[in-house]
């Protein structure tokens, strides 16, 4: 079930091969039971029931099945700025540190007992994403659920991946902690006007090494990141304040002008901005 900020995601024995894939969202991916393997960027994990997975999304990232055997897994996939305020208010934003990493870990449980409030945590979401389904939309205060119970889980996972019984299953290397560091610096500074010379001298390494490396773990280059950024942050300012002038927006997302914003929102999106606003905000008027 996919809503504008989350996706909640049940499968069990879908053998369909999804090729590298990646998303603006970050993704809890729990597995259930089986026998199948993860592959994030170019390193490749054999999972194990019970295995917790936190990708940042952006990272390229698909699993590989092995039928006959069972393939069950669940993910939660959320936009980090509908939960970001209420994480600042808690100061607990480290429950995100998990998502920054591009490498990201798998936390392996020794005694699986230790998952039981994290799969209780699981199947509240998964009732109650059942119990909205019968209405068609979202009410505020389901989703106010939801949001409630995706904070549970991340500090259930923050609790279990620092239990001594917790296993921390990783790959990364100086290059990955690196480029976590940009993407982090990127996503708290994309409102402003930035440069390749900026980012050289907040890292002290040059220009042609930042692109290389942006190219070879993301697949875009630098400029590409950063609108993204701000595209995706322009979708949640439209969509949240439906009173705000597009031109303001486009501001405070970044650009230069409204119409530079615009040209660039429909050339990624397919539709003005808007009309993206008209379509997001009519359904849940109705409501």
């Amino acid at each position: 079930m996919k809503h504008r900020w989350f996706r909640f995601d049940f499968k069990k024995n879908n053998h369909h091969l999804m090729n590298y894939h990646s998303h603006r969202e970050f993704e809890i991916f729990y597995f259930h039971e089986g026998k199948a393997k993860i592959i994030i960027q170019h390193h490749i994990f054999e999972l194990l029931p019970g295995d917790i997975v936190l990708l940042n999304g952006l990272t390229p990232h698909h699993t590989y099945t092995m039928p006959p055997h069972p393939y069950v897994r669940t993910t939660v996939e959320f936009l980090p700025e509908f939960i970001a305020p209420i994480l600042k208010s808690m100061k607990s934003m480290e429950l995100f540190d998990g998502f920054l990493a591009l490498n990201n870990s798998i936390i392996r449980m020794k005694d699986q007992a230790n998952l039981v409030y994290f799969k209780d945590c699981i199947a509240r979401l998964d009732q109650l994403i059942s119990r909205r389904d019968n209405h068609q939309t979202i009410h505020s205060l389901v989703e106010g659920q939801v949001k409630n119970i995706i904070i549970d889980l991340l500090f259930e996972i923050n609790h279990l991946a620092h239990t001594p019984l917790a296993e921390i299953i990783s790959n990364k290397n100086e290059k990955d902690t690196l480029i976590e560091k940009m993407i982090a610096w990127i996503m708290k500074n994309h409102m402003k006007q930035l440069t390749l010379d900026q980012m050289s001298k907040e890292f002290h390494i040059s220009k042609r090494h930042i692109t290389q490396l942006f190219r070879d773990s993301l697949g875009m280059t630098v400029m590409e990141y950063v609108m993204r950024c701000r595209i995706d942050h322009a979708k949640i300012l439209l969509e949240i304040k439906p009173n705000k002038q597009i031109s303001d927006i486009a501001l405070e997302v970044g650009f230069k002008n409204g119409a530079h914003f615009s040209r660039y929102f429909s050339e990624k999106t397919g539709v003005p901005p808007s009309q993206f606003r008209r379509e997001r905000i009519t359904p849940q008027q109705n409501h």
